[in-house]
């Protein structure tokens, strides 16, 4: 599902240093791109970021250089190039992610075959969650984070399940700086709120999210914990509304509690 141009990601202003001013740009330009917003035209990239057209262009035309665009010949479309897998792979080669990815990968399809549904693995991350495996429902119509994207903490089902059992201390750091902007009109935006959704993920044991990040999406995700205290990653399910419904969710809940069991008891809870 598309949802239009991306927001408007303000460019960091660095006066005294020229060379971190163009850093920063051409950050808050690649941060434009996302599952929603795959490729973008120039003139789109000048609406999200503020930059003038000749300045966009002359960024665009050096990270094309360097592999972190492409562009379509045909539409002059700009999309993510090889340089940008290439830093997502190194991320996916942590020994860590690396292990965890490689246990969870048969539960995946294991809930994914018995729901329909693309079922995902997140982690925490600098602002927000990272999908770092999913294994795609084979429907026509159906939902997918994509592998490599990271989702904001205030909305969706895996982010409340990873924020709801990490320690306090790592939870209120987050909550007093994410940006609570909403996605739709369901999003939750007012951190009060968070905290009581919170509360009830903690005490029911895992959590839903009907339209919060993408309007016509829902989801439930359970928490994976290799410690006492913390929590390690997040397996959510996720699908159309019309057809992953609130009492379809529930029917897999065990399921999915069971394949987080067995992941935790693998990973030496």
């Amino acid at each position: 599902m598309t949802t239009g141009l991306p927001k408007r990601t303000p460019v960091p202003r660095d006066d005294s240093e020229r060379g971190a001013q163009s850093i920063n740009r051409a950050l808050a330009l690649l941060k434009l791109f996302t599952a929603e917003t795959p490729d973008l035209t120039l003139k789109e990239i000048c609406a999200g970021t503020g930059l003038t057209m000749p300045t966009a262009h002359r960024m665009a035309k050096a990270l094309r250089a360097n592999g972190f665009l492409v562009q379509d010949p045909l539409t002059g479309r700009l999309g993510l190039g090889p340089a940008v897998v290439m830093l997502a792979f190194v991320v996916m080669r942590n020994s860590d992610t690396s292990r965890l990815v490689s246990l969870t990968t048969s539960h995946l399809e294991h809930l994914r075959t018995q729901t329909g549904e693309t079922v995902g693995l997140h982690i925490p991350t600098v602002g927000g969650r990272l999908c770092v495996a999913e294994s795609e429902s084979r429907h026509m119509m159906r939902m997918a984070t994509g592998v490599g994207n990271i989702l904001p903490w205030h909305a969706g089902a895996a982010s409340k399940a990873l924020l709801a059992f990490m320690s306090e201390e790592e939870r209120e750091r987050i909550l007093a700086t994410i940006d609570t902007a909403p996605l739709t009109d369901a999003t939750i935006v007012k951190v009060d709120q968070l905290r009581k959704a919170l509360d009830v993920v903690r005490k029911n044991g895992y959590a839903i999210s009907e339209g919060e990040s993408v309007a016509g999406a829902s989801a439930i995700a359970v928490s994976i914990r290799a410690a006492a205290e913390g929590v390690t990653a997040a397996i959510n399910i996720t699908g159309p509304s019309s057809r992953w419904t609130r009492d379809e969710m529930m029917k897999a809940l065990p399921e999915l509690q069971n394949s987080a069991g067995i992941i935790e008891s693998l990973l030496g809870r």
